[in-house]
């Protein structure tokens, strides 16, 4: 018995492509966001009183991203919630940040 499990120990060891999972794309949008603002608060420092367009972009962009994240991490908490009305608050939440956020950049 012991060599069977050597075997299946053996076959179970073999490592396997990773496939691409939502926490796993979170996880890069997240990385891409971070370095996003953190270059736009670079700029800022840099340039002070003369914010560049430069910084602005990477600020509005760093800042979309990380609206995404929030909103599809609040998402995965509320399917987990047994009361609908966390869903209905999170979905009316989601709805005021996209129409606002929308408005504002046009």
């Amino acid at each position: 018995m012991p060599t069977k499990k050597k075997e299946e120990k053996s076959t179970t060891s073999t490592k396997q492509p990773r496939a691409w999972s939502s926490t796993k794309f979170l996880d890069c949008v997240a990385y891409f966001a971070i370095m996003c603002i953190a270059i736009a608060l670079i700029f800022r420092l840099i340039f002070k009183e003369h914010s560049p367009n430069v910084a602005n972009a990477f600020q509005s962009v760093g800042e979309c991203l990380s609206y995404i994240i929030c909103i599809w991490l609040g998402f995965y908490w509320t399917r987990r919630k047994k009361n609908i009305w966390w869903l209905i608050a999170w979905l009316v939440a989601t709805v005021v940040i996209l129409v606002i956020y929308v408005f504002a950049v046009i």
